[in-house]
């Protein structure tokens, strides 16, 4: 079987005069500072080192050979690292309402005039990331479909519970839900898993009449 190109020597490199120590430091600092390196030691790790990753654990040799020649080392497929702006570029691609929202992002924000995610610092994309997926996450609790894990908490302050237009059936199956909470904390606290596990809010009136009477019947309380 043909080795890989990147096995065969190489003219020193000026490395010889580092100690183990030195070169541990200096592997692990490039996978902290470059994802492409990372992928690197990944793959030359599984080809000549038995898939040990630790590099403590390599001898100099082994180390010093792959600070010399881990420019030739290509990373594909399973190996490829994707980089943020990459990843910008791609759901823009595939998802019209991200293009819009980085649009919109981007001009409410006052970055660069392109749209172009490579023209944009690694610290801008996470802020443009972070600032959307708070959005939708917002979005998605108001809408009651679902609710962060802090809503969840013992003594997490709720918002009062709007009645107003229910039907008189669905009111009283409310009713009845707030007034078995009131009963105890283990019965609130049955309250709450169930509607958890219905990825619903702890608000009774968000909840289908269905699913009111099947946790008042799992209750006793039809």
């Amino acid at each position: 079987q043909q080795r890989p190109h990147w096995t065969h020597p190489l003219p020193p490199s000026g490395l010889g005069a580092m100690d183990h120590d030195s070169l541990v430091c200096k592997v692990k600092e490039l996978q902290k500072t470059d994802p492409l390196c990372k992928e690197q030691w990944a793959k030359y790790t599984v080809t000549e080192g038995g898939g040990t990753k630790d590099p403590a654990k390599h001898d100099v040799s082994f180390l010093h050979r792959f600070l010399e020649i881990r420019g030739l080392i290509e990373v594909t497929g399973a190996y490829a690292s994707c980089s943020l702006a990459d990843f910008f570029r791609e759901a823009c691609k595939l998802s019209p309402t991200f293009k819009q929202a980085w649009k919109v992002y981007r001009q409410g924000m006052g970055e660069s005039p392109s749209d172009d995610p490579s023209r944009h610092s690694r610290d801008a994309l996470t802020n443009a990331l972070e600032f959307m997926a708070q959005a939708g996450l917002t979005m998605m609790t108001m809408g009651g479909m679902t609710t962060p894990e802090e809503a969840w908490q013992p003594g997490a302050k709720r918002l009062k519970s709007d009645t107003s237009g229910l039907d008189p059936a669905k009111l009283t199956l409310v009713n009845k839900v707030k007034e078995f909470q009131k009963s105890g904390d283990e019965q609130k606290q049955a309250w709450w898993s169930f509607a958890q596990m219905h990825g619903l809010s702890k608000d009774p009136a968000r909840f289908e009449d269905l699913q009111l009477q099947e946790f008042l019947a799992m209750q006793g309380m039809l």
